[in-house]
């Protein structure tokens, strides 16, 4: 990563944690957690038990929380990552944007990135693969930040600033939770597919789908979207899975209708060869795999539909549509969407 200017020799600095912001929340922020400086941080390279939390753009820093045995495992389990690493934080380090490369190693292995519009059975997944014993991160929030923030955040920052972050970013996952880990991230990653694929070499990309009419009204009674905005996020998908399945990683695209129906087969989508125990398939089936979150089963499955939703739906899509230039192959992935 390249060095802005100089600026002398910034230091990594260690944080106690005074406090920390208890109630779910949608993005991760600086100030998330209320940090005390703790004694001067003397090691080469981040410790174990470390994990990226966010970019603080304007202070050119990163924030990692630092998690203990225990915590590292519940973080394992999460639907919501970037929510649990604020519960199970033991401390932080913040790390100058130009000391990233000097404490973060390079990557061991490279990850699988689980891309999706969202409510297509991701975290499903993640439970799944999670149970067979793979190492996963659901959601890890400061990705998500790097491919939705505006072009302009980064305008005064040098050159290549956004790329070593998403690099470094995946390198500690890997670290910290396992080479190959299994990455499920937000439907606003779809921002900037390539800005992640390109920060790991070698990285297995899934993407998954879901027939049109249970996708769309799932977003709709999850998050009380109206059609035009699920439209709008349709159109992203569909720009991300174009691009990403002609970027050269190995691509495969996962259905959540297989899922429900062959859940091992879905898992080898993910890691070939995989044998899992059906035993454990089943319980984890027959779980809610995001219950005591905002968008439970119980609670989706309760919230009404607006009058002709799935109608407009269509429309607005003719508009959000208008000027995509996609390959055939998308074009075909399209059609199936529609018409399952």
């Amino acid at each position: 990563m390249t060095v802005k200017r100089s600026m002398g020799q910034r230091c990594v600095n260690s944080y106690t944690i005074c406090g920390r912001r208890e109630a779910q929340h949608d993005v991760v922020a600086p100030d998330d957690l209320s940090l005390s400086l703790a004694d001067p941080w003397t090691q080469a390279s981040l410790p174990a038990g470390t994990l990226p939390y966010c970019a603080d753009l304007a202070r050119e820093r990163a924030l990692f929380t630092t998690h203990d045995n225990a915590g590292l495992a519940k973080l394992l389990a999460a639907a919501f990552m970037f929510n649990d690493q604020l519960e199970t934080a033991t401390g932080a380090l913040s790390v100058p944007f130009e000391q990233m490369e000097a404490v973060i190693a390079p990557p061991n292995a490279p990850p699988v990135l689980v891309f999706s519009p969202g409510r297509t059975g991701s975290t499903l997944l993640v439970r799944l693969l999670a149970a067979a014993g793979l190492a996963c991160a659901s959601e890890p929030d400061m990705l998500a930040q790097l491919a939705r923030a505006p072009r302009d955040a980064f305008r005064l920052l040098p050159p290549g600033t956004r790329e070593g972050l998403a690099r470094a970013c995946l390198a500690q996952l890997g670290h910290t939770l396992g080479g190959g880990v299994i990455i499920k991230l937000r439907s606003q990653c779809n921002a900037r597919p390539l800005l992640l694929t390109e920060a790991a070499p070698g990285c297995r990309v899934v993407f998954m789908l879901r027939g049109v009419t249970a996708w769309a009204l799932s977003r709709h009674r999850s998050f009380l979207e109206p059609p035009e905005i699920v439209a709008s996020i349709l159109r992203q998908a569909i720009d991300a899975l174009d691009k990403l399945a002609f970027c050269g990683a190995a691509f495969d695209v996962l259905w959540f209708e297989t899922l429900a129906a062959d859940p091992a087969a879905a898992l080898r989508t993910c890691a070939p060869g995989l044998a899992v125990d059906p035993g454990v398939l089943a319980a984890v089936m027959a779980r809610d795999s995001q219950a005591g979150t905002m968008i439970a089963r119980e609670l989706v499955s309760a919230a009404p539909a607006q009058d002709g939703f799935m109608a407009q739906l269509a429309r607005d899509w003719v508009e959000a549509r208008a000027g995509a230039e996609w390959h055939p192959a998308t074009e075909a992935l399209l059609a199936e969407i529609w018409e399952k």
